[in-house]
């Protein structure tokens, strides 16, 4: 029609001047290869281009090293965190095997005899102590496991303590050869074997404890005698170390023996284990 635009359309324009462009570089490439050289397109592509793509790739990498690094900072943490629980639970594993051990060499050195030797027991340590009308009460539990009974015989390397008044499992209350309502059948160890009961005497000078041995038959008693449970003894097993002789108060008439006192073997003050035989 008259007067109608007969140009390209414009959105066609952009596509042909870049595709004449592409021509044109194209051409002027393959000329300067044809002689050995580079366009100048090139030049201007490798200086531009290359030193951008580069920059790139390194920014690339550093970003994907922190990316790494952050990753592996946190499984390290983790990690860290775990190693110091472990460190932790290993301490305490070691304290509590140096409490064992302290607990058993001085196991040893109280019961170290009674332990090694062939009298059939069991260990247990002082967890308490408690007052009575006549006398401390201590109360003990067993190291091993083993359960108490009613009358089991206490003592420690060095001598008799008492007898087991209650019991409940691992635990007992023990009456103390010390306890007012205590008595207990004994023997001198030496010949000939005098014979007589023992019972608590009030403390000595210093506090002391001391015991007392009445109701003597032959009178032959000595400073220094060792006394031991009797074998007439419905309480105790017989032999039981219960102590030394250390006065002998004699009648005034007859100058015999009626009573000796007695200092125990055991050491009442001092008490951490003991051995329990049934």
């Amino acid at each position: 029609m008259f007067g109608r635009d007969r140009s390209p359309l414009p959105g066609s324009r952009w596509p042909l001047m870049l595709l004449v462009v592409a021509v044109v570089l194209t051409s002027w490439q393959h000329r300067a290869h044809r002689t050995g050289q580079q366009s100048p397109p090139e030049r201007v592509g490798k200086a531009v281009v290359w030193p951008l793509q580069a920059v790139f790739t390194r920014v690339f990498n550093w970003s994907h090293d922190i990316a790494v690094s952050i990753s592996g900072a946190r499984a390290l943490a983790q990690r860290v965190r775990e190693l110091e629980d472990r460190v932790a639970e290993l301490e305490t594993e070691k304290l509590m095997l140096h409490e064992y051990y302290l607990e058993n060499k001085d196991l040893k050195d109280k019961l170290g005899e009674l332990i090694e030797g062939r009298e059939k027991g069991m260990a247990a340590r002082v967890i308490g102590e408690s007052s009575s009308a006549g006398g401390p009460i201590i109360t003990i539990e067993t190291t091993a496991g083993g359960t108490l009974a009613v009358g089991d015989t206490v003592k420690t390397q060095q001598g008799l303590l008492g007898r087991v008044v209650f019991a409940r499992g691992r635990r007992g209350d023990v009456m103390l050869l010390t306890h007012r309502d205590h008595a207990v059948a004994a023997v001198i160890q030496r010949s000939p074997r005098e014979r007589g009961m023992v019972y608590p005497l009030s403390l000595g000078v210093g506090g002391e404890h001391l015991l007392k041995m009445e109701k003597l038959r032959r009178a032959d008693v000595r400073e220094g005698d060792v006394v031991l449970t009797s074998d007439l003894s419905d309480i105790y097993p017989s032999g039981v170390r219960i102590g030394t002789v250390i006065q002998v108060e004699t009648a005034p008439a007859s100058k015999r023996a009626f009573r000796a006192i007695i200092k125990p073997a055991a050491d009442f003050e001092n008490i951490r284990y003991v051995w329990v035989v049934r």
